[in-house]
C-alpha cells in the first residue's frame, strides 16, 4: 500500500468572541484546509507555512503552540491503489485585515465561515472530525501562538 504525508494550516480569524475557518476548494472539488507535501528537508511547521502561502497568498500566520493535529485517512486513485494518507495540521490565528489570493493552478475557491458553515463545507468526514477537534480545544481557551 502506498502512502503519503502532507502539511497544512487550519486558518482561523478571531473576532471578539467569534471565529471563523478558512477553507479553499480544490480544483478536483472538494473542500478543505490548505495543505501540501513538504519539500525535501524541510520541517512539517515550515512546510504547512510554506503552503498556505502559495494556496492563499497568507504569510502572516501565528500558528499555536499546541501539538500538531492530525488526521488520517485511505483512498484509492484512479489507478486503482489504494493510499494510506496523513496531514499534520497546525492553528493559525490570522489578521482580520487578511487578504486572499488564491493559487489558481491548484484551488479554484476560498470561504471563510463560523463552525456551522465550515463544518456543512466541508467534503469529507475527517475534514469535519478535525474542525471538531480543533473547535473544543479553542473553546477550552487553548493554544500560544508560536511566532509569525
Amino acid at each position: 500500500m502506498e502512502t503519503d504525508f502532507s502539511c497544512g494550516v487550519i486558518p482561523v480569524l478571531f473576532d471578539g468572541a467569534a471565529r471563523r475557518y478558512l477553507l479553499v476548494k480544490h480544483l478536483a472539488g472538494h473542500w478543505s484546509f490548505p495543505k501540501g507535501h513538504p519539500e525535501k528537508g524541510e520541517s512539517p511547521i515550515d512546510a504547512a507555512r510554506r503552503e498556505l502561502a502559495e494556496e492563499t497568498g497568507i504569510r502572516r500566520v501565528d500558528l499555536l503552540a499546541r501539538p500538531a493535529f492530525e488526521e488520517r485517512y485511505a483512498f484509492t486513485k484512479r489507478s486503482g491503489k489504494t493510499v494510506e494518507k496523513e496531514v499534520v495540521y497546525f492553528v493559525g490565528r490570522v489578521e482580520l485585515s487578511v487578504t486572499v489570493q488564491v493559487q489558481e493552478k491548484e484551488i479554484a475557491d476560498f470561504a471563510w465561515g463560523d463552525l456551522a458553515e465550515t463544518e456543512a463545507r466541508l467534503t469529507f468526514e475527517e475534514g469535519r472530525l478535525l474542525l471538531c477537534e480543533v473547535e473544543a480545544f479553542l473553546s477550552d481557551g487553548g493554544g500560544d501562538p508560536v511566532g509569525l
